[in-house]
C-alpha cells in the first residue's frame, strides 16, 4: 500500500467485529476508501456492445473459413480456379476474437464483482493474473468432458474426420436414438440392466459407508490391543489395486457360494480400505471432550456414533460416497456374474461399444451415459465435501 493511501485509513469507530474487520482489511490493502463506485448498468451496456462486435467478427471469420474450405475442396476435385490462400488471415482473426472475448470477459467479471467481494490480491492486475490462471486450469480439466459430450452429438462422418473438431457442425441425437434401439433389441430388457446396476451401487455404497465409519470410530477413539497393527494393514492394503485382489476375491466368493450373485460384487465393496482410512483420519480430528460429554449425559455408543460423530464427519463420508459410486457404477462384474439377467448396465454398454466401426456413434453416447451419474453425484456433493467440520473450533 502506498503512503498516500495509508493516511486515508480510518481507525475503527467502535469495538464491533465489523469495524475491526474493515480496519484490518484496509491495512492489508483489500479495502480502498477512495475507490469510485462503478456504474454497473453503463459498464454492462458497453461490455455487451464490445462482446457483440467480437462475436460478429467470430461468426464472419467462421463463415469465410467454411466458404474457403468448400472452394478449395472443389478445386482439389478438378474444378476450375486457383486455390484460395487467404484462410490463414481469417483463422488469425478468429483466434484473436476468441482470445479478446475471453480476456475481456474475465476483466468484466472481475470489475463487476470487485466491489462486492474481497480481492484475492492487492492489485487489479494481480487479480486478473489469478483469474486467468484459474480459467486456464478449468479449461484443461473441462475439455475431456466437453469433447465427450460434443462427440456424442456428432454424425458418423464427423466422428471420423481428421483432424477432429471439438464441436459438431451438424448437431444430431441419432447416436442416442440408435443406442436405445440397439438396447431394445437385446434379449434382456434395458431396464433390467439399469436395475441391477442401481441395486449394486446403492447397497454397496451404503454398506461401505456404514462399515467403514463404525470401524474407523473404534480405531480413532478407543485404544485396544492390535489396533495400530490393524490400521497398518489397512494402509498397506491401499497399495493394491482391484486387479491384484481380483483372484483372491474370486476364490473367497467361490468358496462362499456367492459366484453369479450380486453379493460377489457388493461384499468386496464393503471392505474397500479407502473408506476406513479416510474416516479414521477425519474422526481423529474430533475432540475427545465432545464424546466424553455425551457419555456423561448418558448417551450410548451407537447414539454417540450416529447422532454426534457422523454429522461432524459429513465431508468424509460424502467423499467416500463419490468414490464408491464411481467404482460400483463403472464395474461390469463380468468375472463374477455370468447370468445375463444379472449383468450390469456397463457390461451391456461395453458390448455395444465392441460392435465395430458402425457403432462408433453409439459408443460416444455410451461414454456420456456412463460418466453422467458419477459427475452428477459429485456436483450435488462438492459443496459439502469442502465445508469445515462443526467441531473444528473446539479444543481438548
Amino acid at each position: 500500500m502506498s503512503n498516500r493511501n495509508a493516511y486515508l485509513i480510518e481507525p475503527p469507530k467502535d469495538n464491533s467485529k465489523a469495524e475491526q474487520r474493515r480496519y484490518m482489511a484496509q491495512l492489508r490493502g483489500e479495502y480502498q476508501m477512495d475507490q469510485p463506485k462503478l456504474n454497473v448498468g453503463r459498464f454492462l451496456l458497453i461490455s455487451l456492445i464490445i462482446m457483440a462486435l467480437l462475436a460478429g467478427v467470430l461468426v464472419f471469420s467462421n463463415i469465410k473459413l467454411a466458404q474457403i474450405e468448400e472452394y478449395n475442396l472443389a478445386i482439389s476435385q478438378g474444378a476450375a480456379g486457383e486455390v484460395d490462400s487467404s484462410a490463414s488471415a481469417y483463422l488469425v482473426a478468429r483466434v484473436a476474437a476468441i482470445a479478446v472475448m475471453v480476456i475481456y470477459g474475465l476483466y468484466a467479471l472481475v470489475k463487476v464483482l470487485q466491489p462486492k467481494r474481497r480481492k484475492p490480491n492487492r492489485s487489479f492486475w494481480g487479480d486478473m493474473g489469478i483469474y486467468v490462471m484459474l480459467f486456464g486450469v478449468a479449461i484443461a480439466m473441462a475439455f475431456p468432458l466437453i469433447f465427450s459430450v460434443a462427440s456424442s452429438l456428432k454424425p458418423l462422418d464427423e466422428l471420423f474426420r481428421f483432424p477432429p473438431k471439438v464441436f459438431p457442425q451438424h448437431v444430431t441425437l441419432d447416436n442416442f436414438s440408435d443406442l436405445i434401439t440397439t438396447l431394445g433389441q437385446s434379449y434382456v430388457p434395458f431396464f433390467r440392466y439399469l436395475t441391477n446396476t442401481v441395486f449394486i451401487t446403492f447397497i454397496g455404497t451404503f454398506g461401505h459407508v456404514v462399515i467403514a465409519s463404525m470401524a474407523a470410530f473404534v480405531l480413532a477413539k478407543y485404544d485396544f490391543p492390535g489396533g495400530k497393527t490393524f490400521f497398518s494393514i489397512v494402509v498397506t492394503a491401499l497399495m493394491f489395486s482391484g486387479y491384484v485382489t481380483g483372484i483372491p476375491n474370486y476364490v473367497i466368493m467361490s468358496r462362499m457360494g456367492m459366484i453369479d450373485t450380486y453379493w460377489a460384487v457388493i461384499l468386496p465393496a464393503f471392505a474397500a480400505p479407502i473408506g476406513l482410512f479416510l474416516m479414521k483420519q477425519f474422526m481423529e480430528g474430533l475432540p475427545t471432550s465432545l464424546i466424553e460429554a455425551a457419555h456423561i449425559d448418558g448417551a450410548g455408543e451407537f447414539r454417540i456414533f450416529w447422532s454426534i460423530v457422523m454429522p461432524n464427519v459429513k465431508p468424509a463420508w460424502l467423499t467416500i460416497i463419490i468414490f464408491s459410486v464411481q467404482s460400483l457404477w463403472n464395474t461390469n462384474a463380468a468375472t463374477v456374474i455370468y447370468s445375463e439377467s444379472k449383468k450390469t448396465l456397463v457390461y451391456a454398454l461395453q458390448q455395444i461399444q465392441a460392435g465395430g466401426i458402425a457403432r462408433t456413434g453409439q459408443a460416444a453416447a455410451v461414454t456420456v451415459i456412463v460418466m453422467l451419474v458419477p459427475i452428477t453425484i459429485f456436483i450435488l456433493s462438492q459443496s459439502r465435501i469442502l465445508e469445515t467440520m462443526a467441531s473444528s473450533g473446539l479444543k481438548d
